[in-house]
């Protein structure tokens, strides 16, 4: 009897576990959330004080689905890192990727995005001879022709082994004059002036001609768009192929980014920006040669307002991750990841990806 008074007893006295997490659930669901923000599009765009953006229509979608009840605030990002360190906002939300500094901070919720860092700069016009003469040095240019010529030469032996019994006088004699005919009918063929000095006459000669003249109009067709290309467009006016050839440049990237943390752990210095318009204003006016910055976000920027196609976008150097930032220890976290992954395994996902420009948003992963 005294044992069963007592189970009675404790049972008032020691609520179970079940018991405290569903006060504690109720607790949160009553609570409004303080959400800090950094405006960066495509992420969190600003209408006039109405906050739309891939995070911040995901962050809605997850906390409609919890019960949730929110606040906005808006920081920069540099400020926005900061309230979550101290635990000044609940959730932080835009251009945020994890990372291990940062993850010794706060917390991050299950990743939503693919991105990285990249650089943009200004175009360089063709003006003179002498731009085009430099663009026989490009790598894309030498690769294709070096590919031209060995195709060339290829057929050229084909067409000689096929031809050089049955049609000497064109493609007979000595085994290098054969030869040296087979390559003149490869080329003259390629561009399509057809001489008809020299011509197949054997069947297989002439299924080879057949074959290498419509293969050559797609050659010819990609050899002059990647020239064409190059010299209509420009190219980037310093070379940037890797974070090595920032030194010595401008350079420019955003306060609190992870662009700017690789730029110093490099050890290239950086004039910073408070947003991306501002950082790649400053590569349009002249006041940086380049701007770092993350690739969803300045390739959306480019295909949304940049019309005249001043700025070229080049690589993908550091690959990120897009989270959701938490202050250290927070309980939100797994059951906001639950509700996470289950919208980003839903249509609606995919459909708002498509509603910002999914080409522009995911990076394909190397």
């Amino acid at each position: 009897m005294l044992h069963f008074i007592l189970v009675i007893a404790s049972l008032f006295m020691f609520p179970d576990d079940t018991q405290a997490k569903a006060v504690d659930a109720k607790a949160q669901t009553d609570q409004v959330l303080s959400v800090g923000i950094a405006v960066e599009p495509p992420f969190v765009i600003d209408n006039n004080g109405r906050f739309t953006g891939v995070s911040i229509e995901l962050w809605e979608m997850v906390a409609r689905g919890m019960g949730w009840k929110w606040k906005y605030e808006t920081s920069s990002l540099s400020e926005l890192l900061e309230k979550v360190k101290n635990g000044k906002v609940d959730v932080a939300l835009g251009a945020i990727t994890r990372t291990s500094a940062r993850e010794k901070e706060m917390d991050f919720s299950a990743s939503y995005l693919d991105t990285g860092v990249t650089m943009v700069t200004l175009k360089e016009p063709v003006r003179n001879v002498f731009d085009i003469l430099s663009h026989l040095g490009d790598s894309a240019f030498l690769q294709l022709t070096g590919s031209l010529v060995v195709i060339c030469i290829l057929f050229g032996m084909l067409i000689w082994w096929a031809e050089r019994r049955r049609n000497a006088d064109h493609f007979g004699g000595h085994a290098t004059h054969g030869f040296g005919s087979g390559i003149w009918w490869s080329m003259v063929t390629m561009s399509t002036v057809g001489y008809g000095d020299k011509a197949p006459r054997t069947a297989a000669g002439r299924v080879l001609g057949l074959i290498w003249i419509f293969l050559s109009i797609i050659l010819l067709s990609a050899f002059t768009g990647t020239v064409a290309s190059s010299m209509t467009m420009g190219r980037m006016g310093p070379r940037v192929s890797n974070i090595q050839n920032l030194r010595g440049l401008d350079v420019g990237s955003l306060d609190g980014s992870e662009a700017t943390t690789w730029m110093n752990e490099n050890n290239i210095s950086t004039t910073l920006y408070t947003s991306l318009q501002d950082g790649m204003n400053a590569v349009l006016d002249g006041s940086i040669k380049v701007f770092v910055g993350d690739r969803s976000a300045i390739s959306w920027l480019v295909s949304k307002y940049d019309s005249n196609a001043g700025l070229i976008i080049e690589g993908n150097f550091h690959p990120e991750r897009l989270c959701y930032a938490f202050p250290s220890g927070s309980q939100r976290i797994e059951p906001f990841n639950i509700e996470l992954l289950s919208i980003l395994e839903s249509r609606s996902w995919r459909y708002l990806l498509a509603q910002y420009g999914e080409q522009e948003l995911l990076i394909e992963k190397q």
